[in-house]
């Protein structure tokens, strides 16, 4: 009898651990065309799609208790309607306290540029920004987009030769970062963060913005080096509240409200996720992942979510335990982490969906 009560209570704990395991479901979908990009803050998620042959790209926008809305508005008028989002990949950002989008907007050529839009969620577009530069890397580059409560932000590398006579007399044509920064995006317009430094990719969270200096530039293009030290500022100020030492290459970050997460490649089988303090910089975890995770990171306080392939995994900050999630589509966009829900999405033919996932 004793043996059959422990059996019975083993299956209920198997039955309840069956049914804990979390399940994705469709928040939207997108009949008018897939989806280029995502993002989410607070309550908020959106995502910008391309158009058909017959509407507009635009960003939609989900808030409980509230229809959907869009932007911009008109979208028939707009730069973004009938832009070509194939061409590049657009970032979107979002900032819930301020109920605005950003948004940018990539053209190729001899002359590469991006745009930066702004606009009110359900308001007209703004160009808060126009970063371009030449085929040997010249110039103006796009860094990242990043957005959280009143905090909507880019930045920007200027890259330059270092001397650029000799280079057309026949000698060195070593290239340096010359300029940038983080710009801050307003109803009113933009303005520049005090001290930051040229950047590359930008997170934002509890009214703070983290950031992988530009260092070095390689290829005609501003990048980082092996050895760098991540930077969490004030939103505001400008002033730094920590640093991040890592070793091997940054390609991804996160940033909770107490969370800086970061994954470092050496280009080798394995690569390394890494976790610290967001005031001050303590180091408070790392794992070794696999050498072909994905260039993306979502982080709450609790958890820090990656991707293999078509899995999602989820690590525990507390522990390190690794958890594997759920397996998604083939052709997946994005991964934000807010509130508990994890958004990404994924396109079949000329349509998309909005997957959500409850988390931690």
């Amino acid at each position: 009898m004793r043996a059959l009560l422990a059996t019975a209570g083993l299956l209920v704990l198997a039955g309840a651990a069956a049914a804990a395991k979390p399940t994705a479901h469709t928040l939207r979908k997108s009949a008018s065309g897939p989806i280029a990009a995502i993002a989410q803050d607070s309550g908020l998620a959106a995502w910008l799609t391309f158009a058909s042959s017959h509407g507009c790209d635009a960003v939609h926008v989900l808030a409980p208790g509230q229809r959907d809305r869009s932007a911009p508005q008109p979208s028939s008028g707009s730069m973004t309607c009938h832009w070509n989002l194939a061409d590049g990949r657009p970032q979107l950002a979002v900032a819930a306290r301020l109920s605005m989008a950003l948004w940018t907007l990539h053209e190729s050529g001899p002359s590469p540029f991006d745009v930066v839009v702004a606009a009110p969620i359900g308001g007209p577009e703004r160009r808060v920004g126009q970063l371009s530069h030449a085929s040997d890397g010249t110039g103006d580059w796009l860094g990242g987009v990043a957005g959280a409560g009143k905090t909507l932000a880019y930045s920007w590398d200027d890259v330059e030769y270092v001397d650029k006579l000799a280079c057309l007399s026949g000698g060195s044509c070593k290239e340096r970062i010359a300029n940038g920064g983080i710009r801050l995006v307003s109803p009113s317009g933009y303005t520049t963060l005090p001290e930051a430094q040229p950047a590359l990719q930008l997170a934002a969270a509890g009214g703070r913005i983290a950031y992988v200096p530009a260092t070095t530039v390689k290829a005609g293009r501003p990048t980082t080096t092996t050895s760098n030290t991540l930077q969490v500022v004030d939103a505001t100020s400008g002033e730094s509240v920590g640093q991040a030492s890592v070793h091997g290459f940054p390609i991804a970050i996160a940033l909770s409200p107490a969370v800086l997460a970061v994954l470092t490649t050496q280009g080798t089988a394995h690569d390394r996720i890494s976790w610290f303090s967001a005031i001050g910089g303590t180091k408070l975890g790392s794992v070794v992942v696999s050498g072909l995770a994905a260039p993306q990171l979502a982080a709450s306080d609790r958890v820090i979510v990656y991707r293999v392939g078509l899995f999602l995994h989820a690590i525990a900050t507390k522990t390190g335990h690794i958890q594997k999630l759920v397996k998604t589509g083939q052709n997946y966009v994005g991964l934000s982490l807010a509130h508990g829900r994890l958004l990404w999405a994924e396109n079949h033919n000329r349509t998309g969906r909005l997957r959500a996932l409850a988390v931690g």
